[in-house]
């Protein structure tokens, strides 16, 4: 047990738990292939949740190329599923956004003291409200063991193999023809969108019936931008520490002063939450090796795009939700409408929902409601009414 429900054995942090631990000869194992299971008993804010768990070890491709073992939580709700058709199945994302282990969905889960600080942790009262709509879940940890955030061809692959593993978990029992969906919020939907753009190349047997993206990080230097300065400033440090661990080649440290290669060494293994805590109202430019070696840097931004959905080549097959807040700070509005925009033009159904009360925070539990909704609808078959 852990400490959430009441007892003194805390959970270890992913890097310090054998279970995570990746097995020679992953080469030969097809992407998707289970290589681990166990059972878990899941918590959010150290309440159970109504669901039978396990945590999967599953074959996947990292960024890199590498053959990884990535790890997912697959959930099945005790109650029984009433709708029509077999109960579907669906890939949330979380706002992983931090380049720790202790940031990872599948510790948060666990009840993993460390998690508090985590989007993951915060992310399991999502998790727990799609449960009580009667789908099974997968989350998986889709930056891989390497917490490679922005990493976007592992998010691709980590996420897709994870929902091939899912299906193929006999003791889930996932029926082969259950309704796909996808949801994710900010980073997770960001995460979800780079996904669904890449789905029909990567995983065609697939088919997905519906993507719901929340306060979507489209334009990923847009983001950065809108926390520069400001009172969570800090959490560009550890997108910085992303971009140069899943992106070598970018080579992040020549842009740095000596003080910025000092907070990117420092901050190897913090969520956003403790990199906005611990470095408050900075500015990028106190960071900079010359002046606009971070903000006005056209090699770094084209890195950038390499991890923005509004940039990155395809479109979802499936219909798209894409609710935002017109006031969202830290991923302003002009990037959600045009990516909105760019899926219409491929001749993707979209829903676009714009919010004009609250900001990036607030839209997380006030657009809920849509996405619910949205992707019932999907699962139900029910016609897609389109704003393009």
């Amino acid at each position: 047990m852990t400490i959430g429900t009441g007892w003194a054995t805390a959970v270890l942090l992913p890097e310090q738990d054998s279970f995570y631990a990746e097995p020679a000869g992953l080469a030969e194992s097809a992407n998707g292939t289970v290589l681990a299971s166990r059972a878990i008993e899941p918590e959010s804010f150290g309440q159970p949740l109504p669901a039978r768990a396990w945590q999967v070890r599953y074959k996947t491709v990292d960024g890199h190329g590498a053959p990884r073992a990535y790890v997912a939580t697959v959930l099945v709700p005790h109650r029984e599923w009433t709708g029509g058709g077999p109960r579907p199945l669906l890939s949330y994302q979380v706002a992983e956004d931090g380049v720790g282990s202790k940031c990872a969905p599948s510790y948060a889960l666990r009840g993993g003291a460390e998690a508090v600080t985590s989007n993951a942790y915060s992310e399991t009262g999502v998790i727990r409200v799609a449960l009580e709509q009667g789908w099974a879940l997968v989350v998986p940890d889709y930056q891989g063991p390497d917490s490679e955030l922005f990493g976007a061809e592992g998010y691709v692959h980590g996420v897709l193999d994870g929902i091939r593993a899912a299906k193929a978990f006999a003791p889930a029992g996932i029926d082969p023809a259950a309704p796909l969906g996808m949801w994710g919020y900010s980073g997770g939907a960001q995460a979800s969108a780079i996904v669904a753009q890449a789905q029909h190349a990567y995983a065609p047997e697939l088919r997905v019936s519906a993507v719901a993206l929340g306060g979507i990080v489209a334009d990923l230097e847009s983001t950065l931008a809108g926390f520069n300065g400001g009172v969570a400033g800090g959490a560009a440090v550890v997108g910085l520490v992303g971009v140069n661990r899943s992106y070598p080649d970018a080579d992040v440290a020549q842009y740095l002063n000596e003080s910025g290669r000092a907070m990117l060494a420092a901050s190897r293994d913090l969520c956003l939450a403790d990199a906005a805590l611990a470095y408050p109202f900075l500015d990028a430019a106190s960071l900079e090796a010359w002046p606009g070696s971070l903000t006005n840097n056209p090699a770094l931004s084209e890195v950038l795009r390499r991890a923005s959905p509004l940039y990155r080549a395809g479109a979802p097959a499936a219909p798209v939700l894409i609710h935002h807040a017109v006031g969202d700070e830290f991923a302003p509005i002009g990037a959600a409408r045009a990516l909105a925009g760019k899926y219409c033009a491929a001749g993707s159904p979209v829903q676009l929902v714009e919010n004009p009360v609250g900001e990036h925070g607030t839209e997380a539990v006030l657009g809920m409601p849509a996405a619910l909704a949205f992707l019932a609808d999907r699962f139900a078959a029910k016609p897609v009414i389109s704003t393009c």
